[in-house]
């Protein structure tokens, strides 16, 4: 089970790729309920999307997969999640990554989660893709990173 936090751009290309991935049930919740539903909609895969209004979270749970896709933390704005939304050994994702994505991730670990990651790698592996479109050569991604890594604050990586 996949419980997608937020509903704009970024959450919805990610709802597509782990669509595609196959990931059997996906739950979008959004401060908005409506931009949730919209999303859902746009989807059109009603048997495997699901919509849950925020203020209703605490009584779902058992997520495996919790992705991140608000700008919360970029306004230091706390999710209030509840910590009842893990399964054992979870993993949650946040796409922003440095201090943006520290409320999240501080959340994830103090809800157990088996792992807690930043969006750090996917904006390397981004950056990488759009290199080699235009350049048609591949960069090496290891040391860009490690040195990225090196640079933002805090421990962002588990």
């Amino acid at each position: 089970r996949t419980l997608l936090l937020g509903a704009g751009g970024a959450a919805r290309a990610v709802a597509f790729a782990l669509l595609d991935a196959g990931i059997a049930e996906l739950t979008i919740a959004n401060r908005t309920a409506e931009r949730a539903d919209a999303l859902a909609d746009a989807i059109g895969q009603p048997e495997r999307v699901h919509t849950r209004y925020w203020n209703d979270l605490g009584h779902w749970g058992g997520f495996d997969l919790v992705v991140n896709a608000t700008s919360a933390g970029h306004a230091n704005m706390s999710l209030a999640l509840p910590t009842s939304l893990l399964a054992s050994r979870a993993i949650c994702y946040d796409l922003s990554y440095g201090k943006a994505s520290f409320g999240f991730l501080a959340w994830a670990r103090s809800a157990g989660a088996g792992h807690a990651l930043d969006g750090l790698g996917m904006l390397v592996e981004q950056a990488a893709e759009a290199f080699e479109i235009w350049h048609g050569k591949r960069p090496e991604t290891d040391a860009i990173y490690a040195e990225l890594r090196a640079y933002l604050p805090g421990d962002a990586e588990d």
